[in-house]
């Protein structure tokens, strides 16, 4: 009996030091947060009667380890934390703050603008270089669109996010009450946007991403996801020429026809083997979209 108890407390001590405190409690409210999220947007996707079969797919497993990962921190105590905590006194010049000093409000509009702003442009980035694109790729692979998808970002894609979000947050010094604000925002628009919710904004359409809208994105056909990059706002896309005309017909099937994982494992290793391939291959034309214009595509 005393054999097992000095196991079970050297068991404890071990997980102790591998996963402390706060990131089992950040675990616990990351399941708690998907719980909620999943059992609130099946509901109202049952009353909307849209397909609910999603989740009943591998994708969707496969979806809901990284939302865990990312709601849970590991991102950042594993990855994101020490890199960033390494570029903080050397990017120390950055911080110029900008914007502090302005009401909480305006933080947050601004924020919304800019901060979304800037994410379009890395967006179609990550479409046009082959470094970032083989990593978008983990995003860009599942073929059944759940809230969960939202976060199926691989680490490697994230951390390069992170260090842009960390740049422009030393540039423009915004309170972290108003970046916690567009940080909740951007993410509850983003669970909602890969969920089956036939949300429409009427005029709004124009300035609000949607479903609908984001949907065209997650095309196998490359014209089109290629294509409707805005985060929050859509109206980049319409002023840059990148969004898909609202008459097109609805995209029925969703993923990449040369990226299929068949394992959670392969969503984080493929990017690794897809890079010295996507470099040795010939960079391909630009497609044109169905608005007669050219997108960008891995570079």
């Amino acid at each position: 009996m005393e054999h097992v108890e000095t196991l079970w407390s050297m068991a404890r001590v071990v997980w102790r030091s591998l996963f402390p405190e706060i990131w089992q409690q950040n675990l616990a409210r990351g399941f708690v947060y998907f719980l909620g999220a999943f059992v609130i947007v099946l509901v109202v996707e049952r009353l909307a009667g849209t397909r609910t079969r999603n989740y009943r797919t591998r994708d969707f497993a496969h979806d809901s380890a990284y939302y865990l990962y990312h709601r849970s921190g590991a991102q950042h105590l594993l990855l994101s934390g020490p890199i960033l905590l390494a570029l903080d006194v050397p990017l120390s010049f950055l911080d110029v703050r900008l914007l502090s000093g302005l009401p909480g409000v305006l933080q947050v509009v601004l924020g919304i603008v800019i901060g979304d702003f800037v994410m379009y442009w890395l967006h179609r980035a990550q479409h046009t270089f082959r470094f970032l694109w083989a990593f978008h790729t983990t995003h860009h692979s599942t073929e059944h669109l759940t809230f969960a998808a939202y976060l199926r970002f691989h680490p490697i894609e994230v951390l390069v996010g992170e260090i842009v979000s960390f740049v422009l947050f030393r540039l423009l010094g915004f309170d972290i009450s108003a970046w916690v604000a567009v940080y909740l925002l951007a993410n509850f628009v983003g669970e909602i946007q890969h969920s089956q919710i036939p949300l429409t904004l009427g005029p709004f359409n124009r300035v609000i991403v949607t479903p609908a809208f984001h949907a065209y994105h997650h095309s196998p056909e490359r014209k089109l996801h290629d294509a409707n990059y805005g985060g929050l706002l859509s109206i980049w896309d319409y002023l840059f020429g990148t969004a898909v005309d609202q008459r097109t017909p609805a995209p029925r099937a969703f993923g990449l026809a040369d990226v299929k994982p068949r394992s959670l494992w392969a969503t984080f290793a493929d990017p690794f083997v897809m890079l010295p391939k996507l470099y040795r291959s010939p960079k391909p034309a630009p497609p044109a979209t169905l608005e007669g214009e050219s997108t960008a595509h891995p570079g």
